[in-house]
């Protein structure tokens, strides 16, 4: 089973919240059986009963297969706080990405945001879990800003971000302080300044290296280059070329190079 097949199949199950897991056999022989399972059911593809008994290698007559299992859960409620351009292109983001959006402000939210609209600070605590990844975006603040952080904060959000330059990120973490907040609670829920290195400038930017850095916490990754940590060159010449189903076999001749 290729990617191509199995990328609908995890698409729709995050988008409905749910855990899945891609399992994959691996045949002395090179044979390879790839499936997704969700609720303890193969959803699609055709691994076989013993691929589900959590065990990284079984013995098939005389047979040693490997089993590999990639999970991931649905995607967590994404909570915006802020009215700006950064917020906007975030929130677009966050929805293109499947993940459920909320935007909160102070009475300040209009309501072109395609996404739910809260627009009462003191309702925030009632919107967090400890899943609930919340992101404060004000170009330049407002002041609600930080009351927005302690409240995530306390409400034990598992990531609270706040777009700021260094010195205002540390001028909060100092007023979280003041506050009776302490400092390894912060820590370990707290992310500012906001998003990956990726050399943001522009809102569009900007607002994707927060997004890439909640996919990052959200699936565990380390937010390198693949290439670096998925060398391909080893591989050279000792793998199959596997076709996507979505190539037009008609045109597939011009376009060689459209593979999985």
């Amino acid at each position: 089973m290729s990617s191509c097949e199995i990328y609908p199949v995890i698409e729709e199950l995050s988008l409905k919240g749910k855990k899945f897991c891609i399992v994959t056999e691996v045949y002395p022989n090179g044979k390879v059986k790839r499936g997704v399972v969700s609720e303890g059911k193969v959803i699609v593809g055709e691994i076989d009963s013993f691929a589900l008994e959590g065990k990284e290698e079984v013995e098939i007559q005389g047979m040693k297969v490997k089993i590999m299992t990639d999970c991931a859960e649905g995607n967590p409620n994404v909570i915006v706080i802020g009215s700006g351009k950064v917020a906007r292109h975030l929130v677009s983001l966050m929805n293109f990405l499947n993940y459920p959006v909320t935007v909160v402000g102070d009475h300040d939210i209009d309501d072109s945001f395609e996404a739910n609209v809260v627009n009462d600070m003191k309702l925030l605590p009632t919107l967090i879990d400890e899943n609930t990844f919340v992101v404060v975006a004000n170009e330049g603040g407002k002041h609600y800003d930080v009351s927005g952080v302690e409240m995530a904060i306390k409400g034990r959000a598992k990531f609270v971000a706040l777009m700021a330059s260094r010195n205002r990120a540390a001028l909060t973490i100092k007023r979280l302080i003041d506050s009776g907040l302490k400092e390894e609670e912060i820590k370990k829920r707290f992310y500012s300044p906001a998003g990956l290195d990726l050399g943001s400038k522009t809102p569009q930017e900007i607002a994707l290296s927060i997004a890439s850095q909640i996919v990052a916490i959200v699936r565990g990754g380390g937010g390198g280059h693949y290439m670096l940590k998925k060398d391909p060159y080893p591989l050279v010449g000792k793998v199959q070329e596997e076709n996507c189903a979505w190539i037009d076999e008609k045109k597939e001749h011009e376009y060689p190079s459209q593979r999985c």
